[in-house]
């Protein structure tokens, strides 16, 4: 139920108690219409006495939602009709009214809520005291919401002078998912530029490298120029030296044959002389003999 029919239910309580029998035919009556439940009904049974079961089902109209009240007085008004008449009376008197507590309520959101997303949490000087006058709240939460609507337009870089006629159509939610998407758009051309700047800057960095990488070739090329100069004189006097080695190796071949050609003639000398020296003495032994 809403507050006023729960304030209205409030006022008719003691004549409820006091008029109405709920028994079965009554229970059953209200099960049939699905204004309580067959558990609840049986709680209901339970209680021992007509003003405990009345008070009983009091206790749990509220908790059946709001289309609970006008059934429960439909089904009052068959029999109780001076009840159901006072209920629709006190409803509408009830619509009617300022709830006594509607400052207090409206207070507690001020200082509770708006004061701190307009002042902060930490702002004690905005706070109302609860003697507040009610205009003089009003007042306050009025200036307080153009506050916050102002700071939420400027947050949203949405200018209060030029305002765009669909942006004043559009709830804050909407203005803030637009602003998301708008922040979306620019990042998203954002990584765009900056993929393009890198794709440039990239491209420059290759040019620059082959530029780099040509005067090493060069350099390289230049590098090895010089080494096959050097290699081919390196090959030149190889090929020198390699016939010197030839040369001497041949000199040295005729020195050895010549050498050894000397040695056997130094040995024929030898035995020759040998020989002669023993045919001598053969000689003068024969000479001494005779």
């Amino acid at each position: 139920m809403d507050p006023n029919q729960m304030r209205a239910l409030d006022q008719c309580h003691p004549d409820i108690l006091r008029d109405v029998d709920i028994d079965k035919q009554f229970l059953l009556r209200m099960y049939i219409d699905n204004i309580i439940t067959q558990a609840q009904s049986d709680e209901i049974e339970q209680e021992t006495t007509r003003r405990a079961k009345a008070s009983k089902l009091l206790e749990v109209l509220p908790r059946r939602g709001p289309s609970c009240f006008r059934q429960f007085v439909n089904k009052l008004r068959q029999d109780y009709p001076w009840i159901a008449e006072k209920l629709d009376t006190e409803h509408e008197k009830a619509k009617r009214e300022i709830p006594k507590d509607i400052n207090t309520k409206l207070l507690d959101v001020y200082n509770n809520q708006l004061c701190r997303l307009v002042h902060g949490l930490y702002d004690q000087s905005s706070v109302l005291p609860l003697e507040t006058h009610p205009e003089y709240l009003v007042n306050q939460i009025s200036d307080s919401v153009r506050i916050l609507h102002s700071r939420c337009y400027r947050s949203l870089g949405i200018s209060l002078r030029d305002q765009d006629p669909i942006m004043t159509c559009l709830s804050l939610s909407q203005l803030i998912d637009r602003k998301v998407h708008c922040l979306q758009n620019s990042l998203t051309e954002m990584k765009w530029s900056l993929h393009e700047e890198k794709k440039k800057k990239n491209k420059s960095n290759i040019i620059v490298l082959d530029q780099k990488y040509e005067k090493e070739i060069t350099k390289t090329k230049k590098a090895l120029e010089k080494q096959k100069e050097a290699n081919k004189k390196l090959e030149s006097s190889l090929k020198v030296k390699t016939k010197q080695i030839l040369s001497l190796s041949r000199e040295s071949t005729t020195l050895q044959t010549q050498n050894q050609q000397l040695k056997e003639r130094v040995q024929e000398l030898e035995s020759a002389l040998v020989y002669q020296r023993q045919s001598s003495q053969v000689s003068m032994i024969t000479e001494w003999k005779m």
